[in-house]
């Protein structure tokens, strides 16, 4: 089994976990969610279970284009509807989804979705920062340096691919990010 096909799976059970935290708001569930499925769909992939490509590829596309934009949202605005109401977080989803999957899936704009979802965690990270919130700050850092070890195709060892680093960092970054799985963590305003 290669080692993607590990980290996948270890992405998509931090996933999982935080998805059946009830006590987290919809929308955090929601973008965790379609992490998962990207991660779930990734870990039959790599490990020969049922390579779907395609499908691993359009989930990948909704995580950046409609997840990660939507982690953001919850973290800037913790009360608004599209954190807190399951109708409101799924049209965000949806909208969002629809327009990264008509820019980088079908007009082959792959940049779209890296784009917006690297802009993102810096929000994520400019905002935390303001906050001082430190825990979620090393969770927005984990998901940044990941991405930019995948993107640079850093290799440390013969036995690590560079999506294992976008994978930990991602796992790593989604638990530590998470506002009420741990109970002294504050949440972010404004």
């Amino acid at each position: 089994m290669s080692s993607l096909a590990v980290t996948d799976g270890i992405l998509f059970l931090c996933a999982a976990w935080l998805v059946a935290h009830v006590s987290l708001p919809i929308g955090y569930r929601l973008a965790f969610g379609v992490l998962g499925i990207a991660a779930l769909l990734g870990f039959l992939r790599f490990s020969g279970i049922y390579p779907i490509e395609t499908w691993h590829r359009l989930l990948t596309i909704l995580s950046g284009s409609a997840a990660l934009p939507l982690l953001a949202v919850c973290v800037k605005w913790p009360q608004s509807v599209v954190t807190t109401e399951r109708q409101y977080t799924l049209i965000f989803l949806g909208a969002a989804g629809l327009l990264g999957l008509a820019i980088a899936g079908l007009a082959k704009l792959r940049i779209y979705d890296q784009v917006l979802g690297t802009l993102s965690m810096l929000a994520m990270l400019g905002l935390l920062v303001q906050l001082r919130d430190g825990r979620r700050i090393l969770g927005v850092l984990a998901m940044i340096v990941g991405s930019a070890l995948f993107v640079a195709r850093v290799k440390i060892a013969p036995w690590l691919q560079p999506g294992d680093f976008l994978h930990i960092g991602m796992a790593l970054g989604i638990v530590m990010l998470s506002p009420t799985v741990f109970p002294h963590t504050r949440a972010s305003s404004t």
